[in-house]
């Protein structure tokens, strides 16, 4: 991947990634039949399936900053994301919390399988999603065995995605595992401009970083200033831009 030119006049270090101008709204049919058929939890159903599967669904809608569950409160669902971006935020200890993903449209918010919710999720920005009640999913499984499937899957890989974090926090540096945040992320969020550059289009914190790399918001700092010095990201104020992807690649050992 050629690495975009750094020598054209720079403008000013204003914020990349778009804004949501939208006000919380219900979706229409039309739309939780697309999100039901783009969900990973129910998209390999057919579309006559996805129609009937949506009398279960109700549509629900958060402005940022808005909590849509709450670790500790006892489990009712869980949500289809269908708009907005969710910060996925874990307690860690003395009244703290860290982030432990950023859910896009398709992720599933919530817990299908504990009784309470173990993990919190905040809107980041308004944000849509479907709700499938906890007491319809005996009805949903039977009558669709490939949902408990796709529950397993998504349970196994929530749990793989920890056990690295947690091998990683004992086995790479700082930087390496920053950098591996920021491929995580551009797996999801990631868009491709027309200089070469990959921007993360979410409106991305220094904590939400730390987070997910397993480290201190400092150390994070001072990896990310790392990385803009060697051009491999250029970022500002909440957003970030992987400007040499492979060098990143080869940085967190992916």
């Amino acid at each position: 991947m050629t690495k975009p030119s750094t020598n054209a006049v720079r403008k000013p270090r204003t914020n990349p990634v778009r804004k949501n101008c939208a006000t919380p709204h219900t979706c229409p049919r039309e739309v939780r039949l697309r999100a039901l058929a783009q969900s990973r939890l129910t998209h390999m159903l057919e579309q006559e399936q996805h129609a009937d599967l949506d009398s279960y669904l109700r549509a629900w809608s958060w402005a940022g900053g808005d909590p849509i569950v709450l670790s500790g409160q006892e489990n009712t669902g869980c949500y289809m994301l269908v708009a907005g971006r969710v910060r996925i935020e874990r307690a860690v200890g003395d009244g703290k919390t860290s982030t432990v993903d950023i859910a896009v449209p398709g992720d599933i918010v919530g817990t299908l399988l504990e009784p309470r919710a173990d993990e919190s999720a905040w809107a980041m920005e308004t944000t849509c999603a479907l709700h499938l009640p906890g007491d319809a999913l005996h009805d949903v499984v039977h009558k669709y065995p490939a949902i408990s499937l796709a529950i397993m899957r998504l349970q196994e890989e929530k749990l793989a995605r920890s056990r690295t974090l947690s091998l990683a926090q004992s086995s790479q540096t700082v930087q390496a595992r920053v950098a591996g945040a920021l491929l995580h992320l551009d797996k999801k969020l990631g868009q491709l401009r027309s200089d070469g550059s990959r921007l993360l289009q979410v409106r991305l914190r220094r904590e939400d970083l730390a987070g997910l790399a397993g480290t201190t918001v400092e150390s994070t700092s001072r990896a990310l200033a790392k990385m803009k010095k060697l051009e491999l990201i250029d970022a500002g104020r909440e957003w970030i831009a992987l400007l040499d992807y492979e060098e990143l690649l080869e940085l967190a050992g992916a």
